[in-house]
């Protein structure tokens, strides 16, 4: 069976040239595709584009005035070096107060019907990502191993928010059975 709802990108630009997941076959999915069956009303997205006014330059990934939301995907340089944590610390504080709710959405967390949920507080009947795939891997330098300090932390605590997700992963890393490459432990 093909699964319908693919590896999380910002944009489904970015969704179609990443093309497949070799290990998978699994393709990616832009972000727009997902808030089209997540929020099917609300059609004023605006993406990667500075809020007027506001007195600073930052350009969410994503803002629906509509909605008075900001979603961020925060790929794996939000891991990597704790500027770009302490940046989006700030960013979030900001957006908020303008008024707006903040939901940051992490690389390795897919839109499962569960996550979709608990992020945006609505429930969607289709099935979305399947939730036993798991989204990090040696292949895709992607694991905890690339990380800052800082990052490590962000992940474990972002992952304690998903266990169905932290199990499917941990147990996918467990099986790559190269801790210095995975960075398993730091999970744990």
């Amino acid at each position: 069976m093909t699964e319908k709802w693919g590896f999380l990108r910002e944009t489904k630009e970015d969704a179609q040239r990443a093309g497949l997941d070799k290990d998978t076959g699994l393709h990616r999915t832009g972000l727009e595709e997902y808030l089209a069956v997540i929020f099917p009303n609300t059609h004023d997205w605006i993406h990667n584009q500075i809020i007027p006014d506001c007195g600073r330059r930052f350009r969410p990934d994503y803002r629906s005035e509509r909605e008075k939301l900001i979603i961020e995907f925060d790929g794996i340089p939000h891991y990597t070096n704790p500027e770009n944590i302490q940046k989006d610390i700030e960013k979030t504080e900001f957006y908020k107060t303008l008024g707006y709710n903040v939901v940051r959405i992490p690389y390795f967390i897919q839109l499962t019907n569960k996550a979709i949920e608990q992020l945006f507080g609505r429930t969607v009947e289709i099935p979305m990502f399947n939730e036993n795939i798991p989204s990090l891997g040696i292949k895709g330098k992607n694991t905890p191993a690339y990380l800052c300090g800082a990052g490590i932390q962000r992940m474990k605590r972002e992952f304690q928010k998903y266990p169905e997700q932290l199990r499917v992963n941990m147990e996918a890393l467990k099986k790559e059975n190269n801790e210095f490459l995975t960075g398993v432990s730091f999970l744990e």
